[in-house]
């Protein structure tokens, strides 16, 4: 999809949420919000993973799309594997908010920066994608789950808007869309069932991302790990000397994605509140 569709998504989405605020009685979405206009316009990028493929990211120095990797391996993707399903197996995923994942253990934040470098060939959506294979409902269960993400591609970063948008209208307060409490209203998307990411940013970029680069913000990865194994040792090492700010996690009960997780919205509060 060009960026004329997916802007003209925008459009209509917008307009969507006006209309559900407008039967709700409620306060027009349009109406600034200085705190929700800020933090949408500031969050990351995450992306986390397993203590093994952060290894091997670290020792490659890139996050691949899973086309990719499947074409660096000689091991097709299966037809029933969601990315293909929907069409999104060229990409590396990302969410806009701290790290939503769950059986992670380690993430990397990158600056919002990273999507202008890529807004030409670059989409999001306000859900994660994948929830439409496996975990979310929609109204119209007839609709194939590529279509319905095609009507909701979106551009980036221009995205960013309606999340402000959203933030502001659907939660009680804008604060917690970034620490994961649902919203207060549903919206007008029409998704239901899932956990936080049925109404969690997704931002797509096809092909690869470089982890060793200017829009890299910060790393997360348990301290054990980083003592244990030499390229995520590395990464760190190449962190503190570039000036990227480095995140040690201590997972005594090994609940690591619950410490990847509250580590990263403490991380957020410091920055961006």
């Amino acid at each position: 999809m060009g960026r004329s569709e997916s802007t003209a998504n925008l459009s209509h989405l917008c307009r969507a949420l006006e209309n559900y605020a407008s039967a709700d009685g409620a306060e027009p979405v349009n109406k600034p919000c200085e705190v929700a206009d800020r933090l949408s316009g500031a969050l990351y990028l995450a992306h986390s993973t397993s203590d093994a493929n952060f290894s091997d990211i670290c020792r490659c120095g890139h996050l691949s799309s899973a086309e990719r990797l499947a074409a660096e391996r000689s091991t097709p993707l299966k037809p029933s594997c969601a990315e293909l399903v929907l069409g999104t197996a060229g990409c590396v995923f990302f969410y806009i908010s701290p790290f939503r994942f769950p059986s992670t253990g380690c993430g990397l934040l990158f600056a919002k920066s990273l999507e202008a470098r890529h807004s030409e060939h670059g989409a999001a959506s306000p859900f994660d994608s994948g929830g439409l294979i496996r975990a979310f409902n929609r109204t119209d269960v007839a609709e194939p789950p590529r279509h319905f993400l095609s009507r909701h591609e979106l551009p980036i970063p221009e995205h960013r808007g309606y999340l402000g948008r959203s933030m502001s209208f659907l939660f009680l307060k804008p604060e917690h869309y970034v620490e994961g409490v649902d919203p207060y209203r549903p919206g007008p998307i029409g998704l239901t069932g899932g956990d936080q990411r049925r109404w969690t940013h997704e931002v797509r970029i096809p092909g690869r991302v470089f982890v060793r680069g200017s829009d890299l913000q910060a790393v997360f990865a348990p301290r054990s790990r980083v003592a244990a194994d030499p390229e995520i040792g590395d990464l760190f090492q190449w962190c503190m000397r570039e000036g990227v700010d480095r995140i040690l996690l201590d997972t005594p009960r090994r609940d690591d994605f619950e410490a990847l997780r509250r580590e990263c919205v403490a991380y957020v509060r410091r920055k961006l509140y």
